[in-house]
């Protein structure tokens, strides 16, 4: 639940402020962490040299303890060397020599109710050890204590396989207090400061950072439907931001060449739909003076002129369903010959009204090459019906209009040729524009939306429609669509 609404927050801040947030986060840990870690590299490094120190110490003090030949003890007076420099207080250390039984044989300094523990240290040194260290936390009972701790080394004083003697040195850890004291101190005041600058990198960074998006934003919210012109800025690095200027760029660029694609549309339309009612108007207003005589040429004339309006809505129709997308339609799969044969069929009346010949050739036909297509049968049938009427309507009469299937490994391929007059090479690259005519367009039937809405079909299935001149005369139609 904490987490969700850590999450919440998060996720409703600016992603310069998130930017900034996850840097920080990521710096300002790797550097508590380093720095923690080099802390405690540093205390180690401090407390060995401490050691260090005492162990020397210790052996300089153990030299004046003298033990007789018989094994008698002599303890002269224990001095303290002040000559030395060393990291505790000279002449603060407390120095006593005792034995494995707990006596103490002699003491120098003010031990007051002190009394270091010696039980474990005996231990250590009899397995092996050359002396023992141990920190003294609890002080109280120390007078005049110049640390708020204490260094206790256990040194053996006799060479025996099981020495019998300590030297036991307590050393205030005064200086080594003070140089972890302010190194703690330097990381108290040093890790917010890090931290603080940065937030305030961070938040820098990431605006220069999303500076060029900002720039994006505000191009894009000024770019209007009369000014779709206009791109967004992109930036001069070789980034991801540059990358996604160059794709909203590309994008709006889609978008215009749509809108004049559907302002063209709109107006070819509306001149199409246009002549039609324009005829029917006039014939209507030639029928109100006329003595109602020709009632029936007006009645064939007035259907002929719906019959064109309903084929132009009906292609209208099948272009916004092509338009609607790969979820318009309704897939399966078709046998590439059944697919030929229905469009023959439903070309042969028009094929038969101007005595042109279809004929139908196949290649590559084996049971083993014939493969199948997966895509809307309606649409495809539409595909090539509107090619080979196009083939039929600009052949002459009396030719012949030729369909050629041939099966490939990874596709189907269909082919339209006719004998007509073939397309201009100045038409070629607008031939699947639409309301687009050839140049026997104002002889020949229709309305330029066949090949257009052919090209629509073909890319919705992710597939090839292109259009090119005979090597001798007339056109040639190919569709290319991948076998199942």
């Amino acid at each position: 639940m904490f987490l969700k609404k850590i999450h919440s927050i998060f996720s409703r801040v600016s992603i310069r402020l998130r930017l900034a947030m996850i840097f920080v986060l990521i710096f300002g840990v790797s550097t508590v962490i380093f720095n923690l870690f080099l802390f405690q590299v540093m205390i180690d490094t401090l407390q060995k040299d401490f050691d260090d120190a005492l162990f020397n110490y210790c052996v300089d003090v153990s030299e004046s303890v003298e033990i007789g030949i018989k094994g008698d003890l002599n303890f002269p007076p224990l001095r303290l060397d002040d000559g030395k420099i060393l990291p505790f207080p000279l002449g603060t250390a407390l120095i006593q020599v005792r034995h494995s039984s707990g006596a103490v044989l002699a003491r120098a300094g003010n031990f007051g109710e002190f009394n270091p523990p010696y039980k474990n240290d005996f231990e250590k040194i009899w397995k092996g050890e050359e002396a023992t260290y141990r920190t003294i936390q609890h002080i109280s009972n120390i007078p005049s204590a110049e640390a708020d701790s204490y260094r206790l080394i256990s040194f053996p004083l006799d060479n025996g396989t099981k020495p019998q003697l300590l030297l036991q040195i307590a050393a205030p850890m005064t200086l080594l207090e003070t140089q972890i004291s302010r190194r703690f101190n330097l990381l108290q005041f040093g890790i917010p400061l890090v931290f603080l600058v940065a937030t305030l990198g961070g938040l820098f960074l990431s605006s220069r950072a999303l500076n060029p998006v900002k720039k994006m934003i505000d191009t894009a919210k000024k770019i209007k439907a009369t000014e779709l012109f206009q791109r967004v800025p992109v930036p001069d690095a070789n980034d991801e931001i540059r990358k996604l200027a160059l794709t909203i760029n590309e994008m709006l660029s889609r978008i215009q060449q749509a809108f004049q694609s559907q302002e063209r549309f709109v107006a070819d339309a509306s001149h199409q739909l246009l002549t039609p009612l324009t005829i029917m108007r006039g014939e209507l207003e030639l029928l109100q003076k006329s003595e109602k005589k020709d009632i029936d040429q007006f009645i064939r004339s007035s259907l002929q002129e719906v019959d064109n309006l309903s084929a132009i809505v009906q292609e209208m129709l099948l272009l916004a369903r092509v338009d609607a997308g790969i979820g318009a339609l309704t897939l399966q799969n078709i046998a590439p010959e059944d697919l030929v044969f229905e469009s023959l069929r439903r070309t042969e009346k028009l094929a038969r009204s101007k005595n042109i010949k279809l004929k139908f050739d196949i290649q590559n036909e084996t049971p083993e090459e014939r493969r199948l297509i997966r895509g809307d049968l309606d649409l495809l049938l539409n595909l090539l019906i509107n090619i080979i009427e196009n083939a039929i309507k600009y052949s002459p009469e009396n030719e012949t209009v030729t369909l050629i299937l041939t099966w490939k490994k990874d596709s189907t391929e269909f082919k339209v040729q006719d004998n007509g007059p073939g397309i201009p090479p100045e038409q070629l690259p607008m031939i699947f524009d639409r309301f687009s005519r050839g140049p026997l367009g104002n002889r020949v039937a229709g309305y330029g939306l066949g090949l257009a809405i052919a090209q629509k079909i073909a890319i919705l299935h992710k597939s090839t429609l292109v259009a090119q001149n005979n090597s001798d005369r007339g056109a040639c139609f190919t569709f290319e669509i991948k076998n199942i």
